[in-house]
């Protein structure tokens, strides 16, 4: 589970390494449609991802400040 979400991280990361969690998600079902966080016991993929610690999560605002979008790169 870790190498796949590395790996998929990698694939959408920008120059500094960040990745848009909605995109990961995204792309971690074409690539395992059966990946479901809820498997490991967390209702969304953002605390699985910070429960491993191997990875960084960062929230932005978007442009008109009214959302957090989560970003997150390898450690």
């Amino acid at each position: 589970m870790i190498h796949l979400l590395s790996s998929t991280i990698s694939d959408l990361a920008d120059y500094e390494g960040w990745a848009f969690l909605g995109d990961v998600g995204s792309l971690l079902m074409k690539k395992q449609p059966n990946f479901d966080s809820r498997n490991y016991g967390f209702e969304k993929l953002t605390p699985l991802i910070n429960s491993t610690n191997k990875f960084e999560i960062e929230q932005r605002e978007n442009s008109k400040g009214k959302t957090k979008l989560i970003y997150v790169r390898n450690k």
